[in-house]
């Protein structure tokens, strides 16, 4: 018991005034009721518990998305990786198609008869073979056969007997023969327009601007940029002509149709499939190819024999490769040499 209540007993047992008054407090502090105040903290464990779950939930989602995120790039990786593997195996295959054809022109010049023709062991197409993992086919096509895009330059000047022929060439395939000066104009050293040619000052009003090459065509595609080609003039022409050194010779044997009515004026399209036999010429000389010519009352002019010959010296190499699902296609132009043969050009999908 403290001193104050040891005073108040004290007092109360003195005076009983005191003691009932101090009896009439106590009754009243145990009668009247204590208002109650309710902490504000009371609710706080509910909202914790929404909060709590929502961020849950928030980290939950947020991690979905990321291992999404990963996986979704992990797939495009590893399939980026294995199309380019296989790609990488279709590009060694079509080099092993490379080496087989370099053989092949080699055993054909060493022991062949000096001359090409569609009828050649290098003419037959590769039946599809199987290599690991799928197959591959191959196929060999001369070039010399075809109109050499840069023999319409000699020396710096149009050469009248090519300018001729390309001119023929066109008529044939029913397209307007100026464009014969539009592909000189393109490769001459100037800046000059000749005849119904094209220069500069053509190509630079185009979108985008560009300028004429002035130099021999590396690659038939190119006559896409020539004024007048579209895609429909271009699809006839591109089988029919090459982009191939100026000294190159057009081999009468592999020629097409066309290329027989371009060697001279009066060879109608009847002489030239006459000539053509039915893709299977087959001149020992050009003695040969001028005497059927003129037997069917053709006129030569000795000019327009120049550069024709019975044997090719360039190629265009195919490769059809075939991986599980996928397939790829590539083109080598190979050169034949003395001492076998060397690649020139690649490309994939298509050579034109």
């Amino acid at each position: 018991m403290t001193r104050s209540s040891r005073v108040a007993i004290a007092f109360r047992c003195a005076d009983p005034q005191f003691a009932s008054a101090l009896n009439a407090e106590n009754n009243l502090r145990t009668t009247v009721p204590r208002k109650t105040i309710q902490p504000r903290t009371q609710n706080l464990p509910h909202k914790q518990r929404g909060v709590a779950l929502l961020m849950a939930l928030l980290v939950v989602a947020i991690a979905t998305l990321i291992a999404v995120r990963i996986f979704s790039i992990s797939t495009t990786s590893i399939a980026r990786t294995e199309s380019q593997a296989r790609l990488d195996d279709a590009m060694h295959l079509s080099k092993g198609m490379e080496d087989w054809a370099i053989v092949l022109l080699w055993r054909d010049a060493e022991s062949g008869d000096g001359i090409d023709t569609r009828n050649d062991t290098w003419a037959a197409t590769l039946p599809p073979l199987p290599v690991p993992g799928g197959l591959v086919a191959g196929k060999l096509e001369d070039l010399d056969g075809r109109f050499n895009l840069n023999s319409l330059v000699r020396n710096g000047a149009r050469d009248p007997v090519a300018m001729a022929r390309f001119a023929r060439l066109l008529t044939a395939l029913k397209i307007d023969p100026a464009l014969a000066d539009v592909a000189a104009d393109w490769i001459d050293g100037d800046a000059q327009v000749q005849g119904q040619g094209a220069e500069d000052l053509e190509y630079l009003r185009a979108d985008p601007p560009y300028r004429a090459a002035n130099r021999a065509f590396v690659h038939i595609s190119e006559m896409r940029k020539l004024k007048g080609v579209d895609d429909k003039i271009y699809a006839r022409l591109a089988p029919e002509i090459a982009a191939l050194p100026i000294a190159t010779g057009f081999n009468v044997n592999t020629a097409s149709v066309a290329g027989f009515m371009s060697l001279a004026d009066g060879i109608s399209e009847e002489l030239a499939k006459r000539l053509w036999a039915q893709g299977r010429a087959q001149y020992r000389n050009i003695t040969d190819v001028v005497d059927a010519i003129t037997q069917a009352g053709v006129a030569l002019d000795p000019a327009s024999m120049q550069d024709l010959k019975v044997s090719s010296n360039f190629f265009i190499a195919r490769a059809d490769v075939k991986l599980g699902d996928r397939e790829f296609r590539f083109y080598s132009l190979i050169e034949r040499t003395p001492a076998g043969g060397r690649v020139r050009q690649r490309s994939q999908g298509a050579f034109f």
